[in-house]
C-alpha cells in the first residue's frame, strides 16, 4: 500500500555509526599527540648516533690536544729539570696513559706510564672516515671493546706523528653519559613538540573536525528539524570545503524526507480514497453488467460503454495501488523459458474480443532466461497491452531475442505509429508516459523497475513512423 511510504528518520545515521563518531572524538587528540611524540623521538634516535660518533672523535681530539700540550710542556722544561711526577700528573689528569712521538722515524717515549695487561686497538686520526666512526661508536656503546686504544694524529708536518694511549672504559663511560643526557634531552624537546604541534592541529584541525562529527550526529539524531543543518564557517581550506559539502547534503536528506512526509500522507488519502472507489466502482459494475445485459439494443450500448469505463476506473485504482508498494518483493529467479512467458503474456494482454492484433513469436521454446516468473509476467504484459492500444487493434506485434553475453535481449516491436515526442521526455516516469486520456502512466515505469529488480533492463531501442520497439535485458539461464 502507499502507506507503507512513511520512514522512520532515525535511520539515517545508525546508533552503531554514531557510537563510533563519538569513540573516534575522544581519541583523535590523543593518538596525534602519542604519533607526534613518537616521530620526533625517532627523528632523534635517527641522528643520535652521528652525534655520538663526533662526540667519540671530539674526546679522543681533547685526548691528542692535549697530550700535545704536555709534549711541548716537557721538551721546554727540559733545561728546568720538570720532575716526571709532574708530568706524569699531567697526564693522568688528561686520562693519558702513554705519550709517544715520530720523529723522521725514530719513536721515542716521552712519558712513559706502567700499563696494566690487556689488548689495544688503533684509531689513525690522520684518515678521518664516517663509516668507521659510527661503527666504532656502535662498538664502544654495544660490545665489549680492548682495553686500550692507541690514538695516532699528525704532529707537526712530514710522517711525524703523535701516539696517545688511553682507557677504552674512560672512552665508553663518557659515551654512556652523553646518550643519557641525549636520551633526556630528546626526550624533553618530543614531549614540548609534540604539544605544540598538538596545540596547533587541535585549534586547526582537530576541534573542526570534532564541530562537523558532532553537527552529524545532531542531524543525525532528529534529520527532519532544519535548525540542525550545519551552518559553514566560510574558511577558505577543506575544512571550509567539508562544511560547505555537509550542509548541501544535509539540506538534500531534509528536502527528501520531508518529501517523503508529505507524500506519506499523500499516499495514505489515495489509499483509502482508492479503497472506497473500488467498492464503489463494483457496485455500480453489477449495475452496468445488468445493463449490459438488456434487450433494448440503446440501454445494451449503454451499458457495455458503463462495463468498459468503470473496467477502466478499476484497472487505474488496481495499477495506482500497485506502484504505492514503496517495495516491491524480492524476485524468487528461476529458469523460465521465454518463449512460453511470451505466449502466456500476450493471452492476457489480446484479451480484448476486439483485437485483431497479428502476433508472431519468434523467440526458440529452448531459450531460457532467469527470472521470476510474476515479475516477468507483468513486464510482457504491460509492453502488450500497450502495443495493442497504441496500434488500436490491428498490426503486427512481434517478439524476437538474441543471446548477448550473459544476457538476453528481447525486442518487442510493434507496427503502430511511434511515441509522440511529448511522451518520449517522460516516458519512464510515473504518472506521465502516456498519452492516452484513459491511461495512468504507471505501466512502463513499473515494467522497468521490475527489469532491474531481476538484475536486466528496460529501455526504448527506436521509435518511428514505422513502429516502436523496446529493448528488455535479461539475465541467460
Amino acid at each position: 500500500m502507499i502507506t507503507n511510504l512513511q520512514v522512520s528518520t532515525q535511520t539515517v545515521l545508525p546508533i552503531s555509526v554514531r557510537s563510533k563518531i563519538s569513540l573516534a572524538r575522544g581519541s583523535l587528540g590523543q593518538r596525534l599527540l602519542w604519533l607526534t611524540v613518537l616521530f620526533v623521538l625517532l627523528a632523534e634516535i635517527a641522528i643520535f648516533l652521528p652525534s655520538a660518533a663526533a662526540f667519540r672523535s671530539e674526546w679522543l681530539q681533547d685526548r691528542v690536544q692535549a697530550a700535545r700540550l704536555v709534549v711541548i710542556g716537557v721538551e721546554a722544561a727540559q733545561d728546568t729539570m720538570v720532575s716526571e711526577d709532574v708530568a706524569r700528573e699531567m697526564l693522568e689528569t688528561a686520562g693519558i696513559k702513554t705519550v709517544r712521538i715520530n720523529r723522521d722515524g725514530i719513536s721515542e717515549i716521552v712519558l712513559p706510564a706502567p700499563l696494566a695487561p690487556g689488548d689495544n686497538a688503533l684509531v689513525d686520526l690522520r684518515q678521518p672516515s664516517l663509516l668507521r666512526s659510527l661503527a666504532a661508536t656502535s662498538n664502544s656503546l654495544l660490545q665489549r671493546q680492548p682495553k686500550y686504544l692507541r690514538v695516532i694524529d699528525q704532529l707537526g708536518s712530514g710522517d711525524d706523528f703523535l701516539e696517545v694511549m688511553v682507557l677504552e672504559a674512560d672512552l665508553r663511560q663518557e659515551l654512556l653519559a652523553f646518550s643519557i643526557r641525549t636520551a633526556w634531552v630528546s626526550l624533553l624537546i618530543s614531549i614540548l613538540s609534540g604539544a605544540l604541534i598538538y596545540g596547533t592541529l587541535l585549534y586547526v584541525l582537530v576541534r573542526p573536525m570534532r564541530q562537523l562529527s558532532s553537527a552529524m550526529v545532531r542531524f543525525g539524531e532528529a534529520p527532519e528539524d532544519p535548525t540542525r543543518i550545519v551552518i559553514p564557517s566560510n574558511r577558505n581550506d577543506e575544512i571550509g570545503q567539508a562544511e560547505e559539502s555537509l550542509a548541501v547534503l544535509q539540506r538534500e536528506v531534509y528536502q527528501a524526507l520531508s518529501q517523503k512526509t508529505r507524500l506519506a500522507a499523500l499516499g495514505e488519502a489515495v489509499a483509502k480514497i482508492n479503497h472506497d472507489m473500488r467498492n464503489i466502482l463494483t457496485s455500480a459494475q453489477l449495475i452496468s453488467d445488468r445493463l449490459a445485459g438488456s434487450d433494448d439494443p440503446k440501454t445494451r450500448k449503454m451499458g457495455e460503454r458503463l462495463v468498459r469505463s468503470i473496467d477502466r476506473g478499476v484497472a487505474l485504482s488496481r495499477t495506482t495501488l500497485e506502484y504505492g508498494r514503496s517495495v516491491e518483493p524480492e524476485p524468487e529467479r528461476q529458469t523460465v523459458s521465454l518463449h512460453l512467458a511470451l505466449e502466456d503474456a500476450w493471452l492476457d494482454a489480446s484479451s480484448d474480443l476486439t483485437c485483431k492484433v497479428k502476433w508472431v513469436n519468434s523467440v526458440p521454446k529452448e531459450l531460457d532466461v532467469k527470472a521470476d516468473p510474476d515479475h516477468l509476467y507483468r513486464i510482457l504484459v504491460n509492453l502488450m497491452r500497450n502495443a495493442r492500444q497504441a496500434m488500436q487493434g490491428t498490426g503486427t506485434l512481434l517478439a524476437e531475442a538474441v543471446p548477448s553475453n550473459s544476457n538476453v535481449e528481447l525486442r518487442i516491436v510493434d507496427t503502430a505509429g511511434g511515441i509522440s515526442p511529448s511522451v518520449l521526455a517522460n516516458l519512464f516516469t510515473p504518472f506521465s508516459g502516456t498519452s492516452r486520456k484513459d491511461g495512468s502512466g504507471l505501466g512502463l515505469a513499473i515494467a522497468r523497475e521490475l527489469a532491474r529488480a531481476g538484475g536486466g533492463e528496460l529501455e526504448l531501442q527506436s521509435t518511428g513512423e514505422d513502429g516502436t520497439s523496446f529493448l528488455i535485458k535479461l539475465p541467460s539461464a
